[in-house]
């Protein structure tokens, strides 16, 4: 009987040390929170200011770049909201179509189908997310544009990853240096079109320059149909910003 009792105090935990092993565990997994958790949050937070700078170098690439679907006509005088003459001329439009949601720029990527005829502008239709096979006739491309765009509009659906909606406001400089918000977005003070724009700035030597605040929204759902009556007001907070300029 004896030998039988002491077999079993041998097999088991005592009270006292199953509550040491507890203080034990408390205390490592106390550690770990301490030291673990900021790093990641450090992490993140860095892999955030990445992605942003990424996505507002794309915009700034973007206008300064005149593409050939893009050019105004060979006769052409003047500029349009679609035909452009100039960079600066597309950046002008661009801002302007920023009244709304469902005119502004959108920024987003996809993956082309290179397997099939390029489009008027150039562009690969997009493999569904369902049937790509990575490698195989396809590749991954990076579009910024406006979300009523005629040909890339179709394209958002099939979006890889996140999508933005850019909402563009026009900086004014201030009597103490320092630039405010113009007004409302998809305004620009002082002309109605980029030919009759000139600079208030004594010190702008190129004739023309346009200071912008750029606000980012996540595009969720990403159905442009979603946003027809959409209003910023509508939009919430921007989850980055961006100050950025564009000049003739």
């Amino acid at each position: 009987m004896k030998k039988n009792l002491i077999k079993g105090r041998l097999g088991g935990f005592t009270l006292m040390e199953t509550l040491l092993a507890v203080a034990l565990v408390g205390m490592l997994v106390s550690i770990f929170l301490t030291v673990f958790v900021p790093a990641r949050g450090m992490v993140q937070q860095a892999l955030t200011k990445q992605e942003s700078e990424r996505i507002t170098g794309i915009l700034r690439a973007e206008l300064a770049t005149l593409h050939s679907h893009e050019q105004a006509g060979e006769h052409e005088k003047k500029s349009s909201p679609n035909k452009y003459l100039s960079t600066f001329d597309k950046g002008f439009y661009w801002l302007l179509k920023s009244k709304r949601p469902n005119t502004s720029i959108v920024i987003f990527s996809y993956r082309a189908d290179t397997s099939k005829s390029p489009r008027d502008n150039g562009s690969y239709p997009p493999v569904p997310p369902s049937r790509v096979v990575p490698g195989k006739n396809s590749q991954l491309v990076t579009v910024a544009c406006p979300m009523n765009d005629p040909i890339h509009k179709n394209d958002i659906k099939d979006a890889v990853g996140s999508v933005f909606i850019v909402k563009m406001t026009q900086l004014m400089p201030s009597s103490n240096g320092e630039y405010t918000l113009a007004g409302n977005p998809g305004i620009i003070k002082g002309a109605s079109d980029p030919e009759n724009y000139f600079s208030e700035q004594e010190d702008d030597a190129w004739g023309g320059a346009i200071f912008y605040r750029a606000d980012f929204y996540l595009m969720s759902p990403p159905h442009p149909a979603r946003y027809r009556t959409r209003t910023w007001a509508k939009m919430g907070r921007p989850l980055f910003s961006a100050n950025l300029s564009f000049r003739r």
